[in-house]
């Protein structure tokens, strides 16, 4: 999987070179092509031994290509740029026609493309025994997976799915910019419910995964039969004006993806809030028994979902610290956003590393009382406003350290800001990678397990449930 003999990427190259050419009011263009090779299996169970069985299993290849046209205005003010794919099976003459006549409708102010800088760091994100093998790595995963649903007792498992990929990743531009990088991810899928059937309540769960390494099937599995046993014991939650919940590394990396959306200069300059420098992440007083927040965007940490050693832009990639305790440092700010809020360029780009805090899931659980957040049906985090809210799927009401009653329903919500006046993360850290073209954006997360948060929470559920 290489790109040095690619006829389609030189057919393309040979095109764009032919249509510059052609078109002397063309800034430029930049190119990002991927090649996939994958293996997906999937699986139904439904019988009283739990085993699985295939019923499709195939090979998968593809090639993808985006292309972004860059044209200036007549006065030379505005900028128009314009995003497509590129069929290599259709006309790329009339394709790129089409593309450019939808940059000239499209015109911001104008900025110039950046030039190539070949320092990139040393960034390795893929597996490299998914690189060295593939169908090897996705079939001992596969059998894994087999054996150990066959040990599960009190609940059926009606289906799973399962697939292993490799990509190779290119970007290159009208200016010289060329790079590339390998990555791999692993997507998990596992339905089960609880027995004696009939019932109508299934527990789906669904993981990504960018390393062999961090797939612990065993540990999954159980964790989904546990929650397939607990649903039908479960009840409507208390309403609560100011609850107090813990919720895991899942919640944590959507909170924190939102809020780092806030440093990127684009939000500047779209007039959204955002955050600058000195500025402090919470709003009201800070509880003196809160941690604080230090994140760190890193794209060199190995086998991560956004390790790259370029940005977006095709430029080097950095490491930095934004935030520390509770302070933001700087934001994140590539080579366009730069020309037009005449900051200097940082190019701050991968995955984010949360300093963890000083207690275990057990201390922080110990409070009067605490709903933990095993699911939620939908966790929509606003980045604009940095609130949130969801549906319980599943939950524990522990009280005095002790866990009482199980819950489910009512909605749960959320003010970001509010929750980082007062909160405690765990020492207990992991890693947790949202690999992007399934159902949410690449995220690659490492930090703590657990979060405990006693501010700006609002719990609705039946009013009269408080004892």
């Amino acid at each position: 999987m290489h790109w040095q003999n690619n006829a389609i990427l030189a057919d393309i190259e040979t095109a764009l070179a032919d249509f510059q050419s052609a078109h002397p009011d063309l800034h430029g263009w930049q190119l990002e092509a991927k090649q996939t090779h994958g293996r997906q299996t999937l699986m139904l169970g439904n019988n009283e031994q739990n085993t699985l069985h295939s019923y499709q299993d195939r090979n998968v290849s593809d090639a993808s290509f985006q292309l972004s046209l860059f044209v200036p205005s007549e006065d030379g003010d505005k900028m128009g740029t314009a995003k497509g794919t590129v069929d290599p099976a259709g006309s790329l003459l009339t394709q790129f026609e089409t593309l450019l006549g939808n940059a000239r409708q499209a015109m911001n102010p104008f900025f110039t493309l950046p030039e190539p800088d070949i320092d990139y760091p040393d960034a390795s994100g893929a597996d490299p025994d998914i690189l060295g093998d593939l169908h090897g790595a996705h079939l001992g995963l596969e059998q894994q997976l087999c054996r150990q649903t066959e040990t599960l007792q009190g609940v059926q498992v009606n289906s799973a799915e399962l697939y292993t990929n490799k990509h190779e990743h290119l970007i290159l531009s009208s200016t010289g910019i060329r790079a590339s990088r390998q990555s791999t991810d692993i997507y998990f899928e596992v339905a089960m419910e609880k027995r004696p059937l009939p019932n109508n309540q299934e527990v789906l769960k669904y993981w990504h995964f960018v390393s062999l390494d961090d797939i612990d099937i065993t540990r999954l599995l159980a964790g989904v039969a546990e929650e397939a046993k607990l649903t039908d014991q479960a009840n409507l939650p208390p309403a609560r004006e100011d609850a107090t919940i813990l919720v895991d590394a899942y919640a944590i990396s959507k909170f924190i993806a939102a809020l780092a959306s806030r440093l990127d200069a684009g939000a500047e300059f779209s007039q959204a809030p955002h955050f600058v420098a000195d500025d402090k992440v919470f709003t009201g007083d800070k509880d003196p028994q809160s941690d604080c927040l230090t994140l760190t965007v890193d794209p060199t940490l190995e086998q991560m979902a956004k390790t790259s050693p370029y940005t977006n832009e095709g430029l080097p990639a950095q490491k930095a610290i934004i935030i520390q305790d509770d302070t933001v440092l700087t934001q994140t700010i590539n080579s366009r956003m730069a020309q037009y809020l005449d900051k200097p360029a940082n190019h701050i780009f991968g995955n984010y590393q949360v300093s963890p805090g000083q207690a275990s899931r057990e201390q922080l659980l110990d409070q009067e009382e605490v709903f933990e957040i095993l699911d939620f049906s939908s966790l929509l985090v606003n980045p604009t406003s940095l609130t949130w809210s969801s549906e319980i799927k599943l939950g524990r009401w522990h009280r005095r350290g002790q866990p009482t009653v199980m819950v489910k329903g009512g909605i749960v919500s959320g003010s970001l800001k509010s929750s980082l006046s007062g909160f405690r993360f765990s020492k207990d850290t992991v890693r947790r990678n949202t690999t992007g073209g399934y159902f949410e954006a690449t995220n690659g997360y490492t930090g703590p397990a657990y979060m405990l948060t006693w501010r700006g929470i609002t719990l609705a559920g039946q009013e009269d449930n408080n004892e």
